[in-house]
């Protein structure tokens, strides 16, 4: 070929790689703007691919049949671009006034029957654009191709440059672009590009023609290379793109899911998961163009099948250690924002690890496929269609059937046979139609029943993986891992017991118990997410807060999240009519049935009803106006969570709203920072004017309102005293007013002070659900807001003020206080020695409220007061296990901080107490480890002579 030839095949590659990136900034941003409409539920997700992949392979037929006709491909392929440019333009637009129309009309629909006016509101918002984008490719080989050879050849360059070119566009939109411009500028910076493509493609076509005129016929010199394939071939070649096209999309959905359990749910996860999933495709599509046509492309298609199977078989031990070998990985790098690249790049090798060799056979089987379906090449545009038309009828029920579905019914292990089945299928059907084959079915068929053994004996000898893989993820692990895969799973085991697990459409759910401890927790997609340990209280307070603070008594409630449930019985603890519970992972609400002993048996209660749906898109088609909406969504790290922290979403809630109703608002502040709590807290009063800030106690509570909630302690008494209501805050140990009260950690203007100016997080530029991963890779777990409960100005605004004013404090409620404060906060908190202060002044005769204050003390490092407070205890020969175990530690903080050569301690008298003491309570844990810290801090011989062990106290 010429330098003059190759000069604008090369250019014009260079331009369809370009668009194959605009492209996916378009699908990126397009997606979470209907995500924004119709919901992030697993059905629109469905939908929304659905009718991308649909308008595209309309549109290569539509297309493709036109660049048979017209004068210059290349020229109508500028055209296109330029038709995509403009729409995208005015495609906020067109969604607003269909998004209007979707609000009118679902409400009268059953909610088990909206997927219609989703798929119709979809696919008019797609229809256009994708028409457009799905004749790009078809133009372009029609504009190239000079024989039937060459189809195969510029089939596999053009799909692998713009499969290359989408992968670095999605790559691009979803870690920089979309992050720091949001939406609506991503859109017009892509459309941008496509204009400029678009003049550059015209002036390109105006100079070069087609290499064949439409009409005129191919060269016949080689005979062999033109061979046109018999219509049995034909149709197994189309057979086989349908099942490999339904393969690639079960796959797809199969490895995001297990992919986002072992590296986590986030937008950045999806991003290069997506990324590696189309890079192997461009790579495969890149090997076949260079690769000499020497093996027919039936029989290399059937080649690929079996390969992608075997790989499959071969990867899958691989997949239940990728949680031990990323742990491993993450546990090596420095958790910081300057190392947060890295670990994004490690990420995207797993996801590579994962998912590059099996896409690259799915890269190289489409373009064999597609030669073998091409005929004539005259009319190689329409016949390229009809194959991108047999392909996507595949993908689209590959993404539909595998995860609304497919998943539901049989899980990630079902999917992957289902998958292997339907590529063994396809193999067969290729190497059956092989012209030339032999003539023997055994000959001809030997790869796919070696490939069909393998499956049968990894598949089947590894069954119940999933739930093995899903028990040892451990997203939140900040510890360092076992040193081998088999001693995580060994420990695992023997500690969790799984009392329940299903995959879903949204997520993978596991209940497991953990007995040592006495606790049953929840997880989805590796993260634990609910229990009944530590996350009882926050999960009780925000179910009671709005109801306690209400104006009146609420009567219908919204929840949005439901969790282990428990919120949504403390809710029904109150005398409300109705529940309105909506949870967007249908199995979320079979897994928090079996919480019903914490949960009140919140699920069945006949009050509540359940709603499985996105909660944006449940408060937009909402008909009734709630009292109290209390939503306690999953952390807004999780890709799709983060909307339901924005100001469309809380002007949503307020149009939802009674006049007098009340949000209350959950926000974590552990793995997160204080800008983002700013970032929500500003947000939320972006909306409503009123609102006060709680403490829960590892989590923010926020309670807000229209209108001010004024105060009044003789109400709040009476509602905390309903029997329901003061049984279930008694397990949190809030039992009266006064420690109610003392959770309260922003004032209205406290909360607007700390808030500070600042952006607003809204749909269109979501600065939580980029921000938050890199907060959740950091790790911060000591997030400290400004609390006015610390500020001698602020305090005097907090509804606790008032109430000491009437109601000093009692000894029996400092005492249930400073337990309280205990039990979740670290000792050295300034807050747990203030309360254990105020018991000690209430009550100065308790010993119990001294050793309190001793303890707050010696967490911070105040030696001088805690052994002015224990000493003459000791001396009075009191041998209670707290008041010693105190006493220890106390010493042994001496020890280690005075002993020199020149002043000697003498800590043996104290050990022989504490071992005196611990005799009498040999299950005293914390006792046993005090004498161990003490005996630690003498020298070996002298410990030794008491009989005592040095070893290292036991890790609960």
């Amino acid at each position: 070929m010429s330098l003059n030839a190759r000069f604008p095949k090369n250019l014009v590659s260079v331009l369809l790689f370009l668009s194959g990136g605009t492209a996916l900034v378009y699908e990126l941003v397009w997606s979470k703007y209907l995500g924004n409409v119709l919901g992030n539920s697993g059905q629109a997700h469905a939908v929304v691919l659905a009718t991308f992949m649909g308008g595209l392979a309309l549109g290569a037929t539509v297309f493709g049949r036109t660049a048979d006709r017209v004068k210059s491909p290349l020229a109508l392929y500028g055209v296109l671009e330029l038709g995509v440019a403009l729409y995208a333009l005015i495609f906020p637009h067109v969604l607003d006034t269909l998004g209007s129309l979707w609000l009118s009309v679902a409400p009268g629909v059953p909610e088990g029957w909206r997927v219609g006016p989703r798929l119709l509101v979809a696919a008019l918002s797609l229809v256009v654009p994708t028409l457009l984008m799905g004749g790009t490719l078809p133009a372009l080989v029609r504009h190239f191709a000079d024989s039937l050879s060459g189809v195969q050849r510029e089939l596999a360059r053009l799909y692998a440059v713009n499969s290359l070119g989408a992968a670095l566009g999605v790559f691009i939109a979803g870690t920089r672009l979309v992050p720091v411009l949001g939406l609506s500028a991503s859109a017009k910076v892509a459309a941008g590009l496509n204009v400029v493509l678009a003049v550059a493609a015209l002036l390109l076509a105006r100079r070069h023609p087609p290499a064949l005129a439409p009409g005129a016929s191919a060269p016949v010199a080689d005979e062999s290379a033109n061979v046109a394939y018999p219509r049995v071939a034909v149709r197994a070649a189309l057979v086989g793109v349908l099942l490999s096209g339904f393969t690639a999309m079960l796959y797809q959905v199969t490895w995001i899911r297990l992919l986002s359990i072992v590296l986590g749910a986030s937008t950045y996860a999806f991003t290069l998961i997506l990324t590696a999933f189309i890079l192997g495709i461009g790579l495969g599509s890149f090997w076949l163009m260079t690769r000499a046509q020497k093996t027919d492309p039936l029989r290399l298609f059937g080649r690929m099948q079996v390969a992608l199977v075997a790989s499959l078989c071969v990867a899958l031990p691989l997949y239940v250690r990728l949680p031990h070998l990323f742990r491993t990985a993450q546990w090596m790098m420095t958790r910081s924002v300057e190392t947060w690249p890295l670990f994004q790049w490690l990420t995207f090798g797993f996801c590579c690890l994962v998912l590059l060799v099996p896409t690259f056979f799915m890269g190289a089987a489409f373009p064999a496929a597609a030669r073998v379906a091409t005929a004539k090449v005259s009319e190689v545009g329409r016949e390229l269609g009809s194959v991108y038309l047999w392909n996507t009828v595949g993908t689209i029920t590959g993404s539909a059937l595998g995860g609304l579905v497919l998943m539901p019914w049989w899980g990630m292990e079902g999917n992957f046979v289902a998958g292997v089945v339907a590529n063994l299928i396809a193999a067969a059907l290729a190497f059956h139609a092989v012209p030339g084959r032999p003539a023997s079915p055994a000959r001809a068929l030997w790869p796919v029943g070696a490939a069909a053994l393998l499956a049968v004996v990894v598949l089947g000898g590894m069954s119940g993986w999933s739930l093995r893989l899903s028990g040892i993820a451990s997203i939140r692990s900040h510890q360092k891992p076992p040193e081998s895969y088999a001693k995580l799973v060994e420990e695992t085991e023997r500690d969790i017991r799984p009392v329940f697990y299903r995959d879903d459409t949204f997520a993978t759910v596991m209940v497991a118990d953990y007995p040592a401890a006495g606790l049953r927790f929840m997880k989805l997609n590796g993260k634990i997410d609910a229990s009944n340990g530590s996350d009882v209280e926050t999960q009780v307070v925000a179910g009671h807060l709005g109801a306690l603070l209400h104006p009146r008594d609420p009567k219908n409630v919204l929840l949005v999240g439901a969790g282990a449930a428990i919120t949504a019985g403390s809710v029904l603890a109150h005398p409300v009519e109705r529940l309105d519970m909506v949870e967007i992972a249908p199995a979320v609400i079979d897994a928090a049935r079996l919480f019903k002993d914490d949960n009140r048996n919140a699920v069945d209660d006949p009050r509540t009803h359940v709603h499985v749906d996105d909660a944006k898109t449940f408060m937009a088609l909402a008909q009734r106006k709630y009292d109290l909406v209390v939503s306690v969504p999953s952390n807004p790290w999780v890709a799709g969570v983060s909307g339901l922290f924005t100001r469309d979403f809380f002007q949503t809630v307020d149009r939802h709203l009674t006049d007098d109703g009340v949000l209350v608002q959950w926000i974590h502040t552990y793995e997160s920072n204080d800008e983002l709590i700013r970032l929500v807290v500003r947000t939320l009063r972006d909306t409503f004017p009123h609102a006060t800030t709680w403490l829960g106690p590892h989590d923010l509570v926020l309670v807000a309102s229209r209108k001010p909630l004024t105060f009044d302690a003789r109400k709040l008494a009476a509602r905390m005293a309903a029997p329901d209501v003061k049984a279930d805050l008694e397990r949190v140990g809030l039992t009266d007013v006064f420690a109610l009260l003392s959770k309260q950690v922003h004032s209205e203007d406290g909360q607007l002070a700390f808030a500070g100016p600042g952006p607003i997080n809204t749909d269109d530029q979501n600065l939580l659900e980029y921000a938050s991963p890199i907060a959740f890779f950091v790790a911060n777990l000591d997030v400290r807001v400004k609390d006015e409960r610390r500020s001698p100005e602020g305090s005097s605004r907090l509804f606790l003020e008032e109430y000491l004013k009437q109601h000093p404090p009692t000894p029996d409620e400092a005492a249930r206080l400073y337990r309280n404060m205990e039990r979740y906060h670290a000792l050295n908190d300034p807050l747990v020695r203030g309360v254990a202060t105020l018991w000690r002044s209430v009550a100065p005769e308790s010993r119990e409220a001294a050793v309190a204050v001793a303890k707050a003390a010696l967490a911070q490092k105040d030696l001088t007061l805690a052994a002015s407070l224990l000493e003459p205890e000791i001396a009075k020969g009191v041998r209670e296990p707290v008041l010693v175990t105190t006493y220890l530690k106390l010493v042994t903080e001496q020890t280690w901080a005075t002993r020199t050569a020149w002043t000697p301690v003498n800590p043996m008298p104290a050990l022989e107490l504490g071992r005196l003491v611990a005799a009498e309570h040999p299950k005293d844990s914390e006792l046993a480890r005090a004498v161990r810290g003490l005996c630690e801090a003498m020298p070996p011989s002298a410990c030794a002579s008491t009989g005592t062990s040095v070893a290292s106290p036991p890790v609960p």
